[in-house]
């Protein structure tokens, strides 16, 4: 009898602990006040990578409120399922609400559409339609456009249901490399969408409702140039623009006419490079700065020297063959140059860390581009080009720099006064003016070389520069990135006139180049290096066979220095007919001559660029991305 009592009561308390839960479990949209009981979205894909979108709404209010405020990202973080992302920006335009009142305003990179009337509240069923066009400029996809757009935003703070969408493209795709995600921001799950193509249109559903903070997303990857920009034409204001610029220009010129002329190069007609310099080194100081493929001109040279083998091979590809080449390590290096050491090192480290005896080109990607980037970065360093260089005219390069900041500013003042208007104007480059006036100071001024603290002068003579550094960034850079670039970057016709003043933006580029006077060393060293080119192209048969009596590894030592010097082709054309004895450290498959053994270096010093400077690179993908990471979408909530 007391068991039956106490199951009864107990039964009585859990039934009504469900009535507690279940009102809370059938209203949970209640919590925000309101739910979309409806929602249709259609999208128009124009050519220019611009959407007009429609976005049909019938919002059931629990309780009363005024309306609903729409927010839509104009910057957006997109991610892709392969890891990749980027940034964009849209400028959003034509913005029309049927339905009530609506304010627009701009806050913190979205547009904000308030709708509804501050007089009066709604309860019960309403219907809005917002329509606008979303331009995202130019597709920043490597390689690949794409149409990536949050339908619905993982913003909003209340639930959809019967969601819907249509979405036309301009032109035919691939329906294969189309894809949808929905649920929590990141997701990439699909089974709740519905979709079908007809032709260049795209129609779906949502089957079920969408929760809270939950996102609706459409990738499709489309080919590269499959969005067309659409010129605009410049008005007054961007020729005005143009102006200072032009100005900027004659005054670089003059600059490098007192600086930075070269004096005059006396060439010295030489067989043998400048001793000492290896020939990504000579590279530098004949060209002033050494690229990716100089340093792999060492490959040859460290043969040369008795580092490495290079073996001519045979690899077979499905059903075909073709040539390739194996390098052999031969010794440690010994030599007392810091970069050929580092070459040979990272020439047989493998990508675990491992080292090998023996190395093909499929070890060298994705591998290889560390050891590059570490030696360029060596040659190319500042003790270096102060060598070469006199001091005052690569001081002189920072007013060039300085012209070119100044007019992407001149090139930025219209859009912000179009769209931030004249008193944000004033905010907006307050700011910048001050800060960067500090980090002028600070660079190129002596004015800040004095800091204290404590009433003490700072111990460090560079303290000025810090401090200008600091506060110029802190009050200049940080203030135009936020609000200075957003504006210039929200309208495809802002792009135009930047375009057209970065025209004399690039015209300082040329002048910046021979803006760097040589010293009496570097004048001596140019002088020998373009003699010793000279020489190479215009030698004589009978002074090559004299050179190669005199040295038989004549031919072999000058090759790597004639690739950096871009006279590979002509100097080995030169030996054809000249007798030579295979070098040490070349193994090949057939008998040599000099023609067979050029072709494969040339086809050697190419595949091995290819492979010593590639570098991971993930690939586009396609299917529907991760829900909540496209562009567009965004959110909203009640008022």
């Amino acid at each position: 009898m007391i068991t039956k009592i106490f199951f009864s009561k107990f039964t009585v308390i859990c039934f009504s602990l469900c009535l507690l839960f279940v009102p809370v479990a059938l209203h949970a949209d209640d919590d925000a006040g309101y739910s979309f009981s409806k929602y249709h979205i259609d999208i128009q894909v124009n050519e220019n990578n611009s959407f007009h979108i429609s976005e049909h709404y019938t919002v059931q209010y629990h309780i009363r409120k005024h309306g609903i405020i729409r927010e839509i990202p104009m910057r957006n973080r997109v991610m892709r399922e392969d890891g990749t992302e980027s940034r964009t920006r849209a400028t959003i335009s034509d913005i029309r609400v049927d339905g009530d009142k609506c304010s627009v305003s701009t806050e913190a990179g979205s547009r904000i559409i308030q709708i509804g009337d501050p007089d009066m509240t709604v309860l019960g069923e309403k219907a809005y339609v917002i329509s606008y066009l979303y331009n995202m400029g130019k597709d920043k996809g490597k390689g690949f456009d794409e149409f990536y757009f949050n339908l619905i935003g993982s913003e909003w703070d209340t639930s959809f249901d019967n969601i819907t969408f249509t979405i036309t493209m301009p032109k035919a795709f691939d329906s294969a490399k189309l894809g949808f995600s929905s649920g929590l921001l990141d997701a990439s799950d699909n089974e709740k969408i519905s979709y079908s193509v007809d032709g260049n249109v795209i129609t779906g559903s949502y089957r079920g409702i969408l929760q809270a903070e939950e996102a609706i997303t459409i990738r499709l990857e489309l080919p590269e140039g499959y969005f067309e920009a659409v010129p605009i034409r410049l008005d007054t204001m961007a020729q005005l623009s143009l102006v200072l610029p032009i100005v900027f220009v004659m005054i670089a010129f003059g600059l490098w006419f007192v600086y930075g002329r070269d004096d005059h190069v006396f060439e010295f007609v030489d067989f043998y490079p400048p001793k000492g310099y290896n020939s990504a080194e000579v590279a530098f100081i004949y060209k002033g700065a050494a690229e990716d493929q100089d340093v792999v001109s060492l490959l040859i040279y460290l043969a040369n020297k008795g580092y490495i083998s290079i073996t001519d091979t045979e690899e077979k590809v499905l059903f075909a063959s073709v040539d390739g080449y194996m390098i052999t390590k031969l010794k440690e290096y010994d030599g007392d140059n810091p970069n050929e050491r580092i070459f040979l090192n990272g020439l047989f480290q493998s990508k675990s860390g491992d080292t090998k005896q023996q190395i093909r080109a499929e070890d060298l990607k994705n591998n290889f581009y560390r050891t590059i980037n570490t030696i360029t970065a060596n040659i190319n360093k500042k003790e270096n080009r102060e060598t070469i260089f006199e001091k005052d005219s690569l001081n002189k390069r920072v007013y060039l720099i300085i012209m070119g900041v100044v007019t992407f500013l001149l090139i930025t003042v219209r859009p912000i006064i179009d769209y931030y208007g004249d008193f944000s104007m004033l905010f907006v480059l307050i700011f910048p003016a001050a800060g960067f006036t500090l980090l002028f100071l600070g660079l190129f001024t002596k004015a800040l070389n004095t800091v204290t603290v404590n009433g003490q002068p700072a111990k460090s003579p560079r303290a000025g520069l810090y401090f200008g550094l600091f506060f110029g960034l802190l009050f200049g850079g940080i203030p135009f990135v936020a609000l200075v670039l957003p504006a210039l970057l929200l309208n495809t016709v802002y792009w135009v006139t930047f375009v057209v003043g970065m025209i004399c933006f690039a015209l300082l580029f040329p002048i910046d180049k021979y803006m760097k006077k040589r010293t009496l060393l570097g004048n001596e060293l140019l002088g020998k290096i373009k003699g010793f080119r000279s020489f190479l192209v215009t030698a004589e048969k009978h002074k090559l066979e004299s050179l190669v009596m005199q040295n038989p590894e004549y031919f072999y030592n000058i090759l790597p220095f004639t690739y950096v010097l871009g006279v590979s082709d002509k100097w080995i054309k030169k030996f054809e007919a000249i007798t030579l004895s295979p070098p040490e450290w070349y193994v090949g498959k057939r008998s040599f001559n000099t023609v067979a053994f050029g072709s494969f270096v040339n086809s050697t010093m190419k595949s091995a660029t290819t492979a010593m400077r590639s570098t991971p690179a993930g690939s586009s993908g396609s299917g529907g991305g991760r829900s909540g990471r496209g562009s567009g979408g965004g959110g909203g909530r009640s008022w």
